[in-house]
């Protein structure tokens, strides 16, 4: 069996844990900072930076939603958080790129 890199970073913890705790409050930490960081007028680089650890994160949390979203009773539950995990990361996505098109624009 082959194993990820990614196997050594994931957790095993309920995924009400994970999808609240590790994934919907500290996402919105991520943007809030970066957010601020964006609108101060940071040098480019820093903007950069700080979108760089939020497409990070976003990643590191899709994989341990798809990890952990097997481990509930309801089966929908799992699939609903792998839905609600990928849109925000595509939302993600889309706003960094639209905000670092308009920052060079």
């Amino acid at each position: 069996m082959r194993i990820s890199m990614l196997n050594n970073m994931l957790i095993d913890k309920p995924l009400r844990e994970v999808f609240w705790f590790y994934g919907v409050i500290p996402s919105n930490i991520l943007w809030a900072v970066s957010l601020a960081v964006y609108f101060s007028g940071a040098a480019l680089a820093t903007v950069v930076l700080m979108f760089a650890v939020l497409l990070a994160y976003t990643a590191w949390i899709i994989a341990e939603i798809w990890h952990c979203s097997g481990n509930v009773e309801n089966p929908t539950h799992g699939d609903i958080a792998r839905v609600l995990t990928a849109a925000w990361a595509i939302n993600t996505l889309l706003l960094i790129s639209f905000l670092l098109l308009q920052r060079l624009g």
